[in-house]
């Protein structure tokens, strides 16, 4: 099964992410496939296809993780990889070198287990972008949308699963890891 560990997200952050969503410059040709509200999260470690039994092991790692809850915000808008070649508008988790602390203690807790991405930066994938007629207007525009800094407390993370389906993926928790 594909799988991932994730930041869950309470519902008034997405529904705010959704008015940010709303406001993306999609006219004048470009295509974005908006990424849908329910499956808005922030991913610490994309893990890739695993057994029943690898998930399980990964869990077990991760059941001896110390990490403390903690609050944090929305930050700015962006895009990867560059400016001039967009295929993901995302959002930013404040503050990010929490966020990255708690990634990194994952990803030391679990790297034996396999071959797993070690980058990462602590952001909220909104869209991904198909095609953009005019670059420099898209990034004007998006330059323009603000979002507020809402804040909430992160006090747990997931191991998902996707399901790929015709209508977009599906994300179900495996398990989830509460913080202290």
């Amino acid at each position: 099964m594909r799988c991932f560990i994730a930041i869950d997200l309470p519902s008034e952050v997405k529904q705010e992410l959704s008015k940010v969503q709303s406001k993306l410059n999609q006219s004048s040709g470009n295509k974005l496939k908006l990424v849908e509200s329910e499956n808005l999260h922030l991913t610490l470690v994309f893990l890739d296809e695993l057994s029943d039994y690898e998930v399980n092991q990964i869990k077990e790692k991760l059941k001896n993780l110390n990490f403390k809850k903690f609050e944090a915000k929305l930050g700015s808008i962006g895009v990867f990889p560059s400016e001039s070649f967009i295929r993901i508008v995302w959002v930013a988790m404040e503050p990010s070198p929490i966020v990255k602390e708690l990634h990194d203690k994952i990803f030391e807790s679990i790297k034996s287990l396999g071959k797993f991405d070690s980058r990462f930066e602590s952001h909220i994938t909104l869209a991904r972008v198909k095609f953009i007629a005019d670059k420099e207007n898209f990034i004007k525009k998006l330059k323009q949308v603000k979002v507020e800094p809402l804040g909430f407390e992160v006090n747990s993370f997931s191991i998902k699963k996707s399901i790929l389906t015709e209508q977009g993926p599906v994300y179900e928790n495996i398990f989830k890891f509460e913080l202290k």
